[in-house]
């Protein structure tokens, strides 16, 4: 049975499964009108390239770049080129590694948090004598070289 838009004058419109040329009844009783409504998009409907992807034609993959028959023909290709998927790395690898770049960036961090510190005591107080001892320029501009390295690769 198809499903049909029908309208009551009482209840407004709403949706029901009916045959075809049946009348149609609201809760109250009374004959809804039956509406107009759109047919569903299906496979002998509105040949329009939607099925595209579904047969045996394949897919586009933005990870490939190309178009690929199957999810198998993908890997494939992905691994050829050296990538691996996220799902083959097991467990929360990314998640873990993540966290391991913060916790080895916080342990740096508070190392020098504590030369200074410690600079600062041992200088009296003098807070640019402690930046100098404890960020010296030369070290500071090859720390700057290496980062612009990476990010230009």
């Amino acid at each position: 049975m198809p499903l049909y838009d029908a309208t009551c004058r009482e209840h407004g419109t709403f949706e029901v499964l009916a045959k075809a040329g049946a009348p149609i009844l609201c809760v109250c009783g009374a004959e809804a009108q039956r509406e107009l409504s759109a047919p569903a998009k299906m496979a002998t409907l509105w040949s329009g390239g939607w099925r595209q992807g579904l047969g045996g034609d394949g897919f586009f993959s933005h990870s490939a770049g190309q178009r690929v028959s199957d999810k198998r023909e993908e890997e494939r290709i992905m691994h050829s080129r050296g990538k691996i998927n996220v799902k083959d790395l097991g467990g929360e690898a990314f998640e873990d590694t993540f966290t391991a770049g913060k916790q080895r960036e916080k342990r740096e961090h508070d190392a020098l948090v504590a030369t200074y510190t410690s600079n600062l005591k041992a200088f009296g107080g003098d807070k640019t004598r402690a930046v100098t001892e404890t960020f010296p320029a030369k070290a500071m501009l090859e720390q700057a070289a290496t980062h612009d390295a990476k990010e230009s690769a």
